[in-house]
Formats: structure tokens, sequence, C-alpha cells
């Protein structure tokens, strides 16, 4: 600083201490201060001195007061008042002396939905700032906005590494992204691949045993490419790829439910009232399904879909049970338990908290089916032109559960006394009911959700719970 600065530095200083200072003159002080460290160490020597001859006037000014008795002085600074003053001036200043550390937070936790976390290094409330670091999703999801304009849907069990506001790390698990303007670029890494954005809507899928990589893109572009090599391969909207290893593969059409995550491990039954299955004789469970595709199919789940396309894919799963060791009018009160289980078809990301409609149908002549003839066209009371509804004579509501989102495993079901009359008034002692999912996806490709069949190797089948007189 020269004598020209300087002059100006402790005019603008003095100013200040006075309370003085224009907005003007309050901006170019700042500007001074800020860009000029020899500035600032002076700015607070200045305000240092002025502290300590100000006390020494206040000194000098109460002595004098006191030894005039009629006289009553206005109340003057206390000793601790004016240190504190010159306490407070010095520490502004001296935060300007160091510069402070940039903040390292760049993303943010806007949403979770039925989340359970593995302890770890971050936050995971919602609305928490977060910066590097790695966030283990046990159940749910998690939507995490990073400050590049850059959002991700974290879809349970999945881990996620945080890089920085362009660059995540997937090591397992599914991930949905979508991109706004002005971030394209954004990555995710994976054990096999680099999925870069160029302006688009995207999922990736990472198999937490093999390291395989999974992406498949809604809207928009995106690049897949091998660390090792650099060799890519451009996906556009619909266009799906898997690369293992060393092997990039190629841009295929995308499914509409693509497999992506893997099974939940096996539960075991539980319950001390008597039980009727649809895995006892006389019992039964199947599903139907409608429009397209429908090249997913299982024999040990019962999967249930309502789609966003009129068209479908839709699906409803119906249960036979053999009520035949119990009288008519003998069941007290009577649970209907299902367990779920994950498809690993669709993203949960796409589908709300679902809520699902049990009927009851009333005729017995409905009855008689087998899950091996049970097809969309022919499946007793099926409204084939909806993925929700039954034909309204032939069926009964008997409740409604819901199961919030992200939520793919568990034991729900009904209760109540709509479901003990359904079961007590039942003529020929063979009741079907029928479990639809009345909410709809809110983006194609969205969820499939299942309960576990009477064929499933280690699950429990549809069961009934029932208290008899």
């Amino acid at each position: 600083m020269n004598e020209t600065d300087r002059d100006e530095l402790l005019e603008l200083a003095n100013s200040y201490l006075e309370q003085s200072l224009s907005a003007e003159e309050a901006a170019r002080l700042e500007s001074i201060l800020e860009s000029n460290e020899e500035a600032r160490r002076c700015f607070v020597d200045f305000t240092h001195d002025h502290a300590a001859l100000h006390w020494e006037q206040i000194s000098s000014a109460a002595d004098e007061i006191e030894e005039l008795s009629d006289y009553r002085p206005r109340r003057l600074p206390t000793m601790w008042q004016t240190l504190a003053a010159a306490a407070v001036i010095s520490l502004l200043a001296l935060a300007l002396v160091k510069p402070q550390p940039k903040s390292e937070d760049f993303a943010t936790m806007t949403r979770t939905a039925a989340a359970r976390w593995e302890s770890g290094p971050l936050p995971t409330m919602n609305g928490a700032r977060l910066g590097a670091g790695t966030l283990k999703l046990v159940r749910g999801l998690a939507t995490i906005q990073f400050d590049s304009g850059a959002e991700v849907v974290l879809e349970a069990p999945a881990e996620l590494e945080l890089v920085d506001a362009m660059n995540c790390v997937l090591t397992r698990g599914t991930a949905v992204a979508e991109v706004s303007e002005g971030a394209e670029g954004f990555m995710i890494k994976t054990p096999t691949a680099n999925v870069i954005d160029h302006g688009t809507r995207f999922a990736v899928n990472v198999n937490p045993s093999t390291g395989g990589t999974q992406t498949q893109v809604f809207d928009g572009l995106v690049e897949v490419e091998l660390p090792a090599t650099g060799e890519s391969i451009e996906l556009h909207r619909g266009q799906r790829n898997f690369v293992a290893g060393q092997e990039l593969g190629d841009a295929s059409e995308g499914l509409e439910e693509a497999t992506w995550a893997p099974s939940s491990l096996p539960r075991h039954r539980k319950g001390n009232w008597v039980e009727i299955t649809t895995a006892d004789p006389g019992g039964d469970d199947g599903y139907v399904w409608g429009g397209e595709p429908n090249n997913h199919v299982s024999d040990e789940l019962l999967l249930l879909k309502h789609s966003q396309d009129r068209k479908g894919p839709h699906r409803k799963s119906y249960l036979k049970f053999n009520l035949g060791p119990i009288e008519s009018g003998a069941i007290k009160s009577a649970e209907l338990n299902l367990r779920f289980t994950p498809t690993g078809w669709g993203l949960a990301s796409h589908v709300d908290d679902s809520r699902f409609n049990v009927f009851g149908l009333t005729a017995d002549n409905l009855d008689n089916w087998t899950h091996n003839t049970l097809k969309w066209e022919n499946a007793p009371a099926n409204d084939t032109n909806t993925g929700t509804t039954l034909q309204k004579e032939a069926a009964t509501l008997l409740g409604s559960f819901q199961i919030p989102q992200g939520l793919q495993s568990g034991t729900f079901g009904i209760r109540g006394e709509k479901l003990v009359n359904f079961l007590n008034q039942d003529e020929n002692r063979s009741a079907t009911i029928v479990i639809v999912r009345e909410t709809i996806e809110n983006s194609s490709g969205g969820l499939v959700h299942a309960f576990a069949s009477a064929r499933h190797p280690n699950l429990p089948a549809p069961t009934l719970t029932l208290q008899v007189k």
C-alpha cells in the first residue's frame, strides 16, 4: 500500500467507527479489505488503537464525574462493554485477514421414502447438505440433488459414493438420474463402466457380486465408456446396454421393465392362529397379464402392475382357499397375509406410494380355475379393459392396504369384518380372492410388485389366519 491508499483506508475506517459511512463508502471499504491483506492488517491495528484510546477517555471522564456530587451523568459504557466492542471489531477484521475455506458441500438430500440406512459419514435427513462420502441405503428411496443440476434417485439396496457436484460412484444397486441443462457431463462411475450424461434421464444398475453395469436411457443421450480402454457406446432414448468385465456390449432396445434388483433373502412364516394357505389341498394361486410387453413371467411370484399406458402391461393376482375344514359361519376373525418380495422388474421411483385393493368373488361358479389355465381373457370376473377393476356384479371389495414408495418386501394384507363375512357366507367353501394394484405408475417402466406364490421355494404362500368360534 502506498501513502494515498493508506490515507483512504484510514479515512474510511474512521467513518466506519463513527458510523457515518455511506452505502458507497461501505462498499469501497469492503472491496479494499477483501482484495488486500496489508489493508486488512492496517484496519485491525487502527480499530484496536481506537478502542484503547476510547477506553482511556471513558476512564478519565468517569473519574472527573465522581468528583461532582451534584452532577448526574448519562450512563457511560462499562469497561467490559467497551472491550467486547473492540473484540468484535477485531474478530471481524481478522476473519477478513484469514480467508475462510469455502464450503465443501455440493449436494442436498431432498427427499426420502421408507428409507433405512447403514451407518456412514454423511447425514441422511431430508434437507441435509452433503459433501464427499458414501451413502448406504438398505431400504426405500432417497433423492439427492447435486448443485450442478443433476438429480439422482437411489433405490435400495444400493451404495453410492459422492465425489463432487459432477461425479459419483455407484458400487451396487440402482440409481435413476435426471440431468438438467448446464450439468451435461455428469458421470456415474461403476466398477465396470463410466456412464456419462449428455442431457438426459437414465438409470444405472450395478450387480453387487459381479460389478456388471446395466444402463437404460429414458430420454436424451448417454455415453457408456470402458474405463480401462476408453472404448464407448452411445445410448439414445429407449435403448439399454450391459457391461460385464471388459465387454462393452451392444445397444439394444430397452425393455419396459428392465431387470434391476436381486431377490430378497428368504424369510420364515409366522403366525399362531389356524392357517389356511393357497398351497393346501384344494387351494391355488396365479396371476394374469394383459398388454405388451408380457415377456416377464414367473411361476414363483404373483405379479401386480398398473401401467401408465392403457394397453398395459397390467397384472392381477388370484388366490383360492379351501375352507372345507371350517364350518360356514364359524369364523370369528380373519387376516389375509401376503409376503411381498422384489421382482427386479421396473423402477421403484416410477411408482408412488401404492394402494392395493382386495376383492372377493361372490359367485361359486367362478371358483373353478387353476393357475395352469388362468389367462387374461378367461380369468373370472376380470375386466380386460383395465389393470385395476373387476366386474362389479361378480366381485365385492373386502379391503385395501398401502405399500410406501421404495418398499418392496414385508408382509401386507387386510383384516376385518368384510373379510370375515365373505368367508363365512361362502357356500361351496372354496373362496377366490383377487388382488389388484390401484395406483398407476407415474412414468413408464414402473416397478412390478409381487408377493410369493404357493410355489415359492422359501417364502410363505398367501395365508388366511383365522380365529374360529
